[in-house]
C-alpha cells in the first residue's frame, strides 16, 4: 500500500507539473486500489485482534498499524487531488515556474519511504528525525504562499489560477503532516507513549 501511494502522490505531481492529462487519469483511476487496501488491511488488523488477542507492543503494533493505514489513504487523496488539478489547469500557462511544489512532493514522498521503514525495524528515534523534515515543507509552503500572492496583487486576472496553486501548496503541506502522524505512531508502536511532534 505504500508502495502504492508514493506512486499516486509521485504520478499526480509529474501530472501537475507536466500538465499531463493521460498520467492524471491513471492517479485517480488507481485510487480505488488504495481505498480497497485500506478496507482490505484493516479488515486483517481486527482479524488478528479478535483471533490472537495481542497484548504489550503487538497490540500497540496493530493499533499503529491501523492509524498508519489511515494516514496512507488520506496521502494517496493528496495525489489524487494533485492530478484533477493537473486536468482543472490542462493548456494553462502557469503563473509561476512549478519549481517549489515538486520540491514539496520529493521531500514528503522521501519522508513517507522512510517512516514506513521506521515502522517496520521499529525506530522511534529514526521516526523523530523523519518527523523534524517537516519544517522544510512548512517553510515552502509560507514561499509559495507568498510569491502566489505577490502575483496575483500584481495582475488580478491570475486569481483564479493562483487559488489553484494556493490549494496545491496547501495539498502539499498536508502530505507532510500526514507523514508527521505516520511518525507518531511509529513512536507509539514501540514506546506506547503518545509523541507530539
Amino acid at each position: 500500500m505504500g508502495l502504492l501511494v508514493e506512486e499516486a502522490v509521485k504520478k499526480g505531481m509529474e501530472a501537475f507539473k507536466e500538465q499531463s492529462r493521460e498520467t492524471a487519469q491513471t492517479v485517480i483511476d488507481g485510487d480505488d486500489m488504495i481505498n480497497n487496501m485500506e478496507d482490505e488491511l484493516c479488515d486483517q488488523c481486527a482479524i488478528l485482534l479478535a483471533k490472537e488477542q495481542p497484548v504489550a507492543s503487538d497490540l500497540r503494533h496493530i493499533l499503529a498499524a491501523i492509524k498508519i493505514i489511515t494516514q496512507l489513504e488520506r496521502i494517496g487523496d493528496h495525489g489524487v487531488h494533485f492530478a484533477k488539478k493537473a486536468i482543472l489547469l490542462e493548456g494553462e500557462t502557469y503563473i509561476k515556474p512549478i519549481v517549489d511544489l515538486p520540491r514539496m512532493e520529493e521531500i514528503g514522498r522521501k519522508m513517507l519511504i522512510d517512516s514506513l521503514n521506521a515502522y517496520v525495524e521499529r525506530d522511534s528515534e529514526a521516526a523523530e528525525e523523519i518527523a523534524s523534515r517537516d519544517r522544510m515543507i512548512d517553510d515552502l509552503y509560507m514561499q509559495v504562499v507568498r510569491e502566489v500572492l505577490t502575483y496575483i496583487m500584481a495582475d488580478s486576472t491570475k486569481i483564479s489560477q493562483g487559488v489553484e496553486l494556493l490549494t496545491m501548496a496547501r495539498y502539499m503541506e498536508r502530505f507532510g503532516d500526514h507523514v508527521k502522524n505516520i511518525c507518531e505512531w511509529v513512536i507509539f508502536s514501540e514506546r506506547g507513549e503518545h509523541a507530539d511532534l
